[in-house]
């Protein structure tokens, strides 16, 4: 999503440290913050809800619970100017390119999401992504295996060299407490990494989870999961929350998808 770090306030350790992981998003952040106009934000007292498809899949979501109180719609330029405008002619039928809830957790209800430096660790971010193509190496758009990204997190952060399969299977350890693997990545500066990811025997990875834990006792983990039946090209959710609440993985992720179709119309 373009406006996904925007939800992250950092203190001035984070966003250094930030910086050198990645320079090129911290770049984008500065740029959209630059052009983006408040009229491009829709007014919840003219329209409470976003209406959209992911895929044959119609959705109508309570804007309350939405990142700036929108959706991203495919083929609409959330780059440019009159991005309201290109918004506005989008409907029902049109398909959703990203959907964004801001929620507290355990009770689903809307709140300021995820947020960095925040105390409120129950707040976390759920995003549900339309993917526009399936890649044809995947096999069956029941299951979707993840491990080009599990090996994008574990590559070593100076040399970017990715870690091979048979290192990874050297190094993973199972942890019982969240039935999990797990690999403590290499971290920059005052920064340390860890991998959490779970395997389906036979098919590959699935859920992963990346977190990371700052000198300020700041955490910041990404938990992202396969979703075959939204979309045509199938989805995936990511979730943003604090390692304080990594123990509860599976109910934030279950819970997750029952919001998420909470939202979808029956016809």
């Amino acid at each position: 999503m373009i406006l996904d770090f925007l939800r992250k306030p950092l203190t001035v350790v984070d966003f250094l440290v930030l910086l050198l992981l990645s320079p090129v998003i911290i770049s984008i952040v500065i740029f959209i913050a630059i052009i983006l106009e408040p009229s491009d934000i829709p007014s919840i007292k003219d329209q409470p809800y976003e209406c959209g498809r992911f895929g044959d899949q119609q959705m109508k979501i309570d804007r309350n619970y939405l990142f700036f109180a929108r959706v991203e719609y495919q083929d609409v330029n959330y780059w440019g100017k009159n991005v309201r405008e290109q918004h506005n002619i989008k409907g029902c039928d049109d398909q959703i390119q990203n959907a964004s809830f801001d929620v507290k957790w355990p009770e689903m209800e809307p709140s300021d999401g995820f947020q960095l430096d925040s105390k409120n660790v129950n707040n976390i971010t759920v995003a549900l992504n339309q993917r526009t193509i399936w890649p044809e190496e995947q096999e069956s758009k029941g299951f979707f295996d993840s491990i080009a990204s599990l090996k994008l997190y574990l590559r070593d952060i100076a040399t970017h060299e990715e870690m091979s399969a048979k290192e990874i299977n050297e190094k993973k350890v199972f942890n019982l407490n969240l039935g999990l693997y797990q690999i403590d990545v290499r971290g920059i500066g005052r920064v340390s990494q860890r991998v959490f990811w779970q395997e389906v025997e036979g098919k590959g990875v699935d859920a992963i989870i990346n977190c990371y834990y700052f000198q300020s006792e700041n955490t910041s983990c990404e938990l992202s999961y396969h979703v075959p039946n939204y979309g045509f090209n199938t989805s995936y959710i990511t979730i943003y929350f604090h390692a304080e609440l990594l123990p509860h993985w599976q109910e934030i992720q279950q819970d997750s998808f029952k919001m998420i179709d909470s939202f979808r119309v029956r016809v």
